[in-house]
Formats: structure tokens, C-alpha cells, sequence
């Protein structure tokens, strides 16, 4: 319950936040630069920090001051509850940082995108200052180094959607149809009518929010 008051605390505003941020980037993390943020711990504490989220995986990444200003991987996302970047908010998840659109209808989207690895690794190590949560010295298999984010080429990026209290995944037009079959016909039409783009989060908001009424 308190997670939902956060993030309904903030939710409007961030709406407002992806449309300005409606733009084409090469970078491999959501945002160009690392943001400030505020990391809220399950026990309720809060820490702030500069933060990024790493497209390919999902994962929240920081700027450890206390470490010469390096580039981290926070390798434990079960302690936090939510990530505010400024109206913003986003929820760990075991696909990676999913950031909370809607909660009546239960809306959220994950930020994707493809690599080409350059081919060159860097190592990941220490605790941050942000509530002691660690970073890591090796991948989610326990073995290797991470690939060192900076020096990859972004392919395309994409949207995953989760709609609805089981969460149901949806990567494309047709599984979001094939969703609310019942409605299929309406939906259709409305899609067409409304010029709704499947990566755009916004529009597919709207949609869902539509999807929702006509149940």
C-alpha cells in the first residue's frame, strides 16, 4: 500500500516528463546523462544519487562517488522499492526497471534496446553510498565482467508493456489485441481512427485506458 501512495504521489506530473523527453538517442541508457534521483528502500529510508537505467537488461545504474565517479551496477533491486527521477517514477522488477505509468489500469513499460559490443569490458566492484546496496564484480551468471555500457552501440529501441494485475506481458500490436479479443473490433478501429504507435507510451496509454472502459 505504501508503494502505491509514492507512486500516486508523483505519477501525474510524470506524464508530462515522457512527452518532453520524446526523442531519438544513441546512448544505451534511457536517459543521456545520468540523473538525480531518490532511491526508496524497502525499509523506508531514502537515498539520492546520480542514476541511469541500462536499456539492454533493465538494470538501474549509479555514479558511486566514493569510488572515483565510477559508472556501477546496483545488484540489489529487491531492496528498493521505488526510483524517482524527478516526476518519474519506476519499479524494480525481475525483467529489469519498469517505470509506473498508470495504476488504475495497472500500466506499466520497459525501455529496451539492442547492442553491438565493441568488444571491450570493464570491471564492477565495491559498495555505493546509496544505503550500502553493492554493486557487482561479475554478470547475473556469477561469472565474467559486465560489458562497460559506454562503449557499446545502441541498436533499436523498443517498448515492453505489463497491463493488468497479472502483469501480461505485451510486445507488439497483436498480443496487445489478442489481450482484449473480446474488444478487438472497437480496439481496432479506435488504433486507426487515433493513429496509436506501439512504442509510443503515451498513445498506448491512452489505449489501454480505452481497452479498460470498455470492459
Amino acid at each position: 500500500m505504501r508503494k502505491i501512495v509514492l507512486i500516486l504521489a508523483t505519477l501525474c506530473q510524470s506524464l508530462l516528463a515522457i512527452q518532453a523527453q520524446e526523442t531519438i538517442s544513441s546512448s544505451p541508457f534511457l536517459f543521456d546523462d545520468y540523473k538525480e534521483g531518490i532511491v526508496v528502500l524497502e525499509n523506508r529510508s531514502q537515498v539520492k544519487g546520480k542514476l541511469n537505467i541500462y536499456l539492454p537488461t533493465g538494470d538501474f545504474y549509479f555514479i558511486d562517488a566514493t569510488d572515483g565517479n565510477k559508472e556501477k551496477v546496483m545488484a540489489k533491486p529487491e531492496e528498493v522499492a521505488l526510483i524517482r527521477f524527478g516526476s518519474r517514477v519506476f519499479v524494480p522488477s525481475g525483467d529489469g526497471g519498469m517505470e509506473v505509468l498508470s495504476t488504475e489500469p495497472l500500466f506499466y513499460v520497459l525501455y529496451r534496446a539492442g547492442l553491438r559490443d565493441k568488444g571491450k569490458n570493464a570491471a564492477y566492484g565495491g559498495t555505493s553510498t546509496l544505503a550500502n546496496i553493492k554493486s557487482y564484480s561479475a554478470n547475473k551468471s556469477g561469472t565474467g565482467v559486465v560489458s562497460d555500457p559506454v562503449k557499446l552501440e545502441v541498436g533499436q529501441r523498443y517498448n515492453v508493456y505489463k497491463i493488468g494485475k497479472k502483469l501480461k506481458e505485451v510486445r507488439n500490436m497483436k498480443q496487445f489485441l489478442k489481450l482484449y479479443s473480446k474488444q478487438k473490433e472497437l480496439l481496432q478501429t479506435y488504433i486507426d481512427e487515433n493513429d496509436i504507435h506501439f512504442d509510443n507510451a503515451l498513445e498506448m496509454l491512452q489505449l489501454v485506458k480505452y481497452a479498460h472502459s470498455l470492459k
